[in-house]
């Protein structure tokens, strides 16, 4: 199910000028942070899950690779990165968490204390798996001046 575009709001990268549609209540429960230089990636932007003020891990992030996509797929095809576009040299991908952040687990660490982070688990969870691949399908690359 996709939400018409009044329900969501534009993210535009500063950088590499990629655009995404978002959902409108992800602007409640998300921090933006972008870094040079993670493992083999050139740059990445981490959408992190905010609850009641506390930031835990990422729901998506968008990675940009400096390589031939061949390349790329030799190292990532069937990894949990997944190929988004490529262009001019760069590979955009991106990733989602498989696991909810360990700040969710019960006292004694074997399980997630649903009572106590009931919300949170269901609005990270809808994230990743509804919101997330609606997301991705809204990706595009715009042309951008200046240097990278």
């Amino acid at each position: 199910m996709t939400l018409p575009k009044k329900k969501k709001f534009l993210y535009r990268d500063p950088k590499y000028g990629f655009l995404m549609r978002l959902p409108c209540r992800w602007r409640n429960y998300i921090v933006v942070k972008r870094t040079k230089r993670i493992s083999e990636a050139k740059y990445a932007v981490f959408f992190l899950f905010k609850y009641k003020g506390k930031v835990y891990e990422e729901a998506l992030t968008i990675l940009v690779y400096r390589m031939p996509l061949k390349r790329w797929r030799e190292y990532y095809e069937g990894s949990p990165i997944q190929f988004l576009a490529q262009r001019s040299g760069l590979v955009f991908a991106y990733s989602t968490p498989s696991e909810l952040p360990d700040d969710f687990l019960n006292e004694s660490k074997e399980d997630y204390d649903y009572k106590k982070y009931g919300r949170p688990i269901r609005l990270l969870k809808r994230m990743v798996n509804a919101d997330v691949p609606n997301i991705v399908n809204t990706f595009r690359l715009a042309i951008i001046s200046g240097k990278r």
